[in-house]
Order: C-alpha cells, then structure tokens, then sequence
C-alpha cells in the first residue's frame, strides 16, 4: 500500500495521540478539522517519505494488527488494588480519587523522576506539558475525554531523556503503547502510568454538548476537564449578553447514549484491543465497582503491571500518600470487564468492516455484532452534518437507548463467559 493511501488511512483513524506530529523530523504533520474531526494533516512539500509516521501510528496497528485474546487485553498483573488520595483536597477536585495526582506529585518531591508529561485544557483546547512544578500537576487534574495530541511534543521529551532526565509519562494506551517504541533504550529513565480508556470523543460532540446545554447566543470560552467530586461534573465556561458565566454538566448527562455506544469516537478507537493499558508500569481508572456505590468523593481502580510500578504504589501508601487496599481479578473484570469485551469480541469485526474485507459478512452470525456493524457504519458516516442532526433526533435517541440496552445484557453474558476462561 502506497504513503499517500496510508496517510489517508491515517487521517481517517486519527484518535488524537499525537505521535507522528511529535516525531516526524521536517515537521510535515499538522493539524486540520474537517467537518468537525480534528485529525493529521500532511504537507507534502516538506515530506520525505521516510515512513516514520506509518510505522508508528497506533491506529494503523491496530487495523492491520493480529486478533488478541483475553489475557492479552488483561495484560500483565503484579497486584491490584482500590486507592484514593490521602490528601481530600486532591481526592475531591481529582475524576476518580486523585491517585495519579499524588503519585507523580510523590514522584517528583522525592526525585524519582525529574519531569511528568501531564496534558490540562486551556480554553477549549487540551495541552500537553512537561514539567516538575506541583502548580502544573495539580492543574492538570482530572479526566479530558476528547483528542488531546499530547505526544505532539515528543522532541522535549526525547531532549530531556537525552539530558539524562528521568521522566514519567501520564498517557492513554495508545499513547503509551506506540511511545514505548520509539523511546527504546531508555526504559531505565522512563515511568508509565496509564489511565483507563474506552475511547476519546470527535471535536463535533463537543460542539454536540455546547449546543444541547448552553443558552442560545452563548460564546462558549473554556471547558474544564471531569473533576470535583464522584462522578463528577465538566464545568462549561462562556460569554453572554457581555457577561461570563459557567455550567456545571453531570458525567451521566455529559457521557450519554452516543458516547455509550462508540457513536462519538474515532475510527480508530473502535479497533482499540488494549483500553486497559498493557504496557504501562501503573494503570488507573474510575472503581466503577458495587463495593463504592453512593461514593461521592472517588476511588481508583489501580493495577501495578511491573515490579518497579508496585513497588511505587507500596512506597507511597507507606508514606500515607495513598489509601490502598488489595482487590483482585475479579475486581478488575467487574470494574472493566465491558472494555476487555469490547477488544475481543467486536474490535475485531470493525477491524474487518474498515479494511473493506467481505469476511465480515460471515461474522455476523449473532444479534449483537449485526448492531455494532451497524454503529460502526452511523460512526464512519458521521462525517455529515445531516447524519448527525438525525443521530440528534428524540427518537433516534429512543431507539439507541434500546440498543444500548441490549448490548449491556449481552456484554453480562460474555463477561460470564470470560471470568469462567481467566478463573479456568
């Protein structure tokens, strides 16, 4: 297959990691949105074909990688735990108990590392940074759910590393999955934490939402990132009638039907097998467990994957950072067991659909992949304005909420299935 037809491969599948703009070495990749997607852009004129950016683009890997299996999309396991911040301030304003905040705030006080890479929202835009001040740290709390592009600035990452600084990387699978394989050689001065991901949204259901709940006529100006409190609340920022206002939006009336069902995600999201992070040192998510109902101040769901990650965990619980208590499997599959599902069971059948492959055809013995084919066709068509506007219809939501529905029963079914395979 020939660079131009990769690169429009690319720019089709984009999930926003940020890679290919961070290591291209002419600096050919940008930025452009087209009908509400924000994806790579690619300047021919400075381009060398040199491939770098086919070769490591997380998407592309996905489409033509190899089906996994269970244990792969679990991934390696030291120990599991639930944790939350001993500090109640960084608990509260934290998504999910603030775990990953006292972590690289410990990090850095202790000189376990000389930089993070965390990513915050400047206005309506997500903006990765490197940098050892608790200030920066602390501002970058909480949960960003659309493309952020954070590993656009890989060259100080890479001089940094260089320099012989230590560094700890707080990123998305994807991210941390394709920067292991450019950064080869420095895994000695490299920490990973994962955050838990089912997929990130298109820059159109930000406009979705704006729209939905802001007052007509309202300039929007800024959007805060999912914080304060379990499950929190995205606090709109905007502009009317001369006056600056501000809108608190619930996570469930936030993350509703169409980002349940994949609808607001990138292509390329759909074909995500490892939403659990497997090559992080830690991974962190929401404890979306029975345990923590009626919870309104947020815990995590922590897996340490390497001894050095354990052994950071141990070390800051010792020293009262982090509350921990031991969980287990179990825990894990109750917590996210749906996304373990998602990456065995039907990103493979979108990975088919995508590559045009008419094998697909012949998957489609059961109920529940005939639908996700279906959603997977109303997500590559909602490049259209007019695709949307019937997506945003009252009884298009009706009929996705039945949907959403049934795939939750069917999702119990198969999580049944898989805890038997893992106990097995």
């Amino acid at each position: 297959m020939n660079l131009l037809t990769q690169h429009k491969r690319m720019a089709e599948l984009c999930v926003g990691c940020g890679l290919c703009l961070g290591f291209c070495p002419t600096d050919a990749i940008n930025l452009k949105v087209i009908r509400g997607v924000v994806t790579v852009n690619f300047d021919y004129s400075r381009c060398t074909r040199c491939n770098l950016c086919i070769k490591t683009c997380p998407a592309l890997y996905n489409l033509y990688g190899r089906k996994t299996t269970i244990k792969a999309s679990v991934g390696k396991i030291e120990k599991v735990f639930f944790s939350y911040s001993a500090d109640n301030n960084i608990r509260y304003h934290a998504a999910s108990g603030g775990v990953v905040t006292s972590l690289i705030l410990y990090m850095l006080k202790q000189k376990i590392v000389d930089k993070v890479l965390v990513t915050k929202m400047e206005g309506l835009t997500p903006t990765p940074i490197l940098t050892n001040k608790k200030s920066d740290v602390v501002s970058a709390q909480g949960s960003i759910y659309f493309k952020a592009f954070s590993l656009r600035i890989l060259k100080k990452i890479l001089y940094s590393l260089k320099k012989g600084k230590r560094i700890c990387i707080v990123g998305l699978p994807c991210q941390i999955l394709a920067l292991k394989k450019v950064l080869r050689g420095f895994e000695d001065k490299l920490y990973f934490v994962g955050l838990i991901c089912g997929h990130v949204n298109e820059i159109w259901f930000l406009q979705h939402i704006i729209k939905k709940y802001l007052p007509e006529n309202a300039e929007p100006i800024a959007i805060g990132p999912r914080k304060d409190g379990w499950p929190g609340e995205i606090r709109i920022f905007f502009k009317l009638n001369n006056n600056f206002k501000e809108l608190a939006v619930p996570l469930p009336k936030f993350w509703g039907i169409l980002p349940s069902l994949n609808i607001s995600s990138p292509l390329g999201c759909l074909l995500c097998t490892d939403h659990l992070a497997s090559a992080a040192d830690i991974v962190a998510g929401d404890a979306w467990h029975p345990k923590f109902t009626g919870n309104t101040s947020g815990v995590s769901i922590i897996v340490a994957r390497t001894l050095k990650g354990l052994r950071l965990v141990e070390k800051a619980a010792k020293n009262e950072l982090l509350y921990t208590e031991e969980a287990g499997l179990r825990d894990l599959l109750i917590a996210y067991g749906f996304h373990l599902i998602e990456g065995k069971w039907y990103a493979p059948l979108r990975q088919k659909l995508l590559q045009h492959s008419i094998t697909v055809l012949r998957e489609l013995d059961e109920i529940d992949k005939i639908i996700v084919l279906l959603l997977t066709i109303i997500t590559t068509l909602l490049k259209f304005k007019t695709t949307r506007r019937l997506v945003h219809t009252s009884s298009a939501e009706k009929i996705l909420k039945y949907i959403s529905w049934f795939l939750s029963r069917q999702k119990y079914k198969k999580l049944f299935q898989m805890a038997a395979f893992l106990n097995g």
